[in-house]
């Protein structure tokens, strides 16, 4: 009986995987083309800054609608969803989940042929998390990287600005400047609060806007300037000015900091993996070390237990070595 479930769930898992990964290939292939899903995007985006490889205001719109449905009622879809807009990928949800799912029946289906019946439930979990976790991953490392790049270049955008504008030209002609001649990221971001303005939208509402789509805390006190000088009045040009600079200061500090402590985020990344390495060498040295112990009633119990501490482990050192300046 033990075999025969074996067999039905390897196999429906070795379709379903199949069927997930040809659905996610094709959208990412067909994503990366440019072709269907972004043909309206790219016809309204043509001409003046709507004309840059960037995403149009039509396209956030649709990504926020895509949130809802069948999608809205799973668990954490908003946070994903902004995530994957934070992230700047040109990906659909929908595809990301596929991907998400493929890796999950492929792991399960892996797992159920080479672990006993009663390890089910476990693998299971396991597979959840190999599925889940490096997708999140992977697009929090890209949100991570476009705020970096974003947070290097807003200071020179914001010098930019102020130029513009002490020589007379509009706020919005400033932030056109910036869209057509100052590279990605920012460029694609500011092209997209151009096109929100050209909707009819407030200059403070497009900023407010772009502070969600980029996860970087200096674009707050831009937007925040920019909507006191519009609902105050004053200088504009001398608060910005200001502003580029103390961005500027806190990114020197940022980047002392993290020099000084690199020894210790390189020791708590050590102290990390440690654990997994020794774990490993031993199975390689004596093949039979753990499975001596694996018909012990609480041996499943402790694996579990111990990975548990070991990503707590990870989630603590990754905490301490986390710098605010």
């Amino acid at each position: 009986m033990g075999q025969t479930v074996f067999i039905v769930v390897l196999y429906i898992s070795l379709a379903a995987a199949a069927l997930f990964v040809a659905d996610a290939l094709v959208g990412f292939s067909r994503s990366a083309r440019g072709i269907d899903e972004d043909a309206v995007s790219r016809r309204l985006a043509q001409g003046g800054a709507a004309g840059r490889k960037t995403e149009s205001q039509v396209e956030l719109i649709r990504r926020r609608i895509e949130v809802g449905g069948w999608i809205g009622h799973l668990p954490l879809s908003s946070s994903l969803a902004e995530l994957i807009l934070q992230s700047g990928l040109q990906v659909r949800m929908d595809r990301v989940l596929m991907l998400m799912a493929a890796i999950f029946f492929g792991s399960l289906a892996i797992a159920v042929y080479f672990v006993p019946v009663k390890f089910l439930a476990a693998a299971v979990v396991v597979a959840a998390v190999i599925s889940v976790g490096p997708v999140v991953l992977y697009l929090i490392n890209a949100r991570a990287a476009k705020s970096r790049a974003f947070e290097e270049q807003l200071p020179d955008a914001i010098d930019l600005i102020v130029r513009s504008i002490k020589i007379g030209h509009p706020l919005s002609g400033a932030m056109q400047v910036i869209a057509q001649e100052m590279p990605e990221p920012i460029s694609a971001e500011f092209a997209t609060a151009v096109e929100g303005v050209t909707y009819g939208k407030s200059i403070p509402t497009v900023f407010a806007e772009m502070r969600k789509r980029v996860d970087v805390p200096d674009l707050a006190y831009l937007a925040m300037a920019v909507q006191i000088q519009q609902e105050s009045g004053g200088n504009l040009a001398e608060s910005l000015s200001k502003l580029a600079a103390v961005i500027r200061d806190r990114a020197r500090m940022f980047r002392k900091v993290t020099a000084l402590t690199a020894e210790g985020r390189f020791s708590a990344w050590a102290l990390s993996f440690f654990p997994l390495g020794i774990a490993g060498a031993i199975q390689l040295i004596q093949p039979d070390y753990y499975t001596r112990v694996a018909d012990f009633v609480y041996f499943p119990h402790l694996v579990v237990l111990a990975i548990i501490m070991l990503l707590l482990n990870v989630v603590a050192m990754q905490v301490l070595t986390t710098l605010r300046v």
